[in-house]
């Protein structure tokens, strides 16, 4: 780190998107450097990958100096962490469409919907696959993903539960199961919007949606035949 640092006293100006450089970021932005440290890792990582990315690139697209952006992040880990972190309390807002949703899979509809059209910004589903597995294999960032993933799935748990006791999905089906498909199919959309990203997936909730909710629907009831007399 300190090497580094003593061999870039001062990085290249950064550029947004759109070409402009950090100096022509909004005022809010400029004056919040951690967050333009987040941004600009967001950038990179999504060029390049986790592993692909150093933190002098960082730096330069931050438009920072090394000995700046160390101030923060004394790693590119403890980005990633900062990142899963901040993006917590954006995944509760989506349960919060889960519980006010007429049902339970007109709820995992509308969070699809917001999530694939860009309505609700995660950063999980821009660098989702690098994020993964970055997680499952560096001890230092297991702990922080796990526990927003934890912490996600207990409230998709608990509606679940909920939707069992109103009749709307078969009480036979195991949660926890339900849950590892649940989250198979979030995960798969999530690289399949990475491979397709101009599938309008949003616009197809309805359909997947309901093939859900055939999945999960109760057993019709037995018909009983008429009674016969002899």
């Amino acid at each position: 780190m300190n090497t580094l640092a003593s061999r870039a006293t001062a990085a290249p100006a950064a550029r947004t998107p759109d070409g402009k450089s950090a100096a022509a970021r909004p005022e809010k932005e400029r004056r919040d450097p951690r967050r333009r440290v987040l941004e600009a890792a967001i950038a990179c990582f999504g060029r390049s990958g986790f592993h692909g990315t150093s933190m002098q690139q960082i730096c330069a697209e931050a438009g920072m100096s090394p000995g700046a952006l160390y101030r923060y992040f004394p790693s590119k880990e403890s980005i990633i962490v900062a990142i899963v972190d901040e993006e917590r309390a954006l995944r509760m807002s989506c349960v919060d469409m889960l519980e006010s949703a007429p049902s339970f899979v007109e709820g995992l509809a509308r969070m699809g919907a917001a999530l694939f059209s860009g309505e609700t910004r995660m950063v999980s589903l821009e660098l989702g696959p690098e994020i993964y597995a970055e997680a499952a294999r560096n001890p230092a960032l297991k702990p922080t993903f796990d526990a927003a993933e934890d912490e996600m799935n207990a409230a998709i748990r608990a509606c679940f539960v909920d939707a069992q006791a109103r009749g709307e999905i078969d009480p036979a089906i195991d949660p926890d199961l339900a849950m590892v498909m649940i989250n198979a199919i979030g995960d798969g959309l999530v690289l399949r919007h990475g491979f397709e990203p101009k599938l309008p997936l949003d616009k197809m909730m309805p359909a997947l949606s309901g093939l859900v909710a055939r999945m999960l629907a109760p057993a019709p009831a037995p018909t009983l035949s008429p009674d016969r007399t002899s």
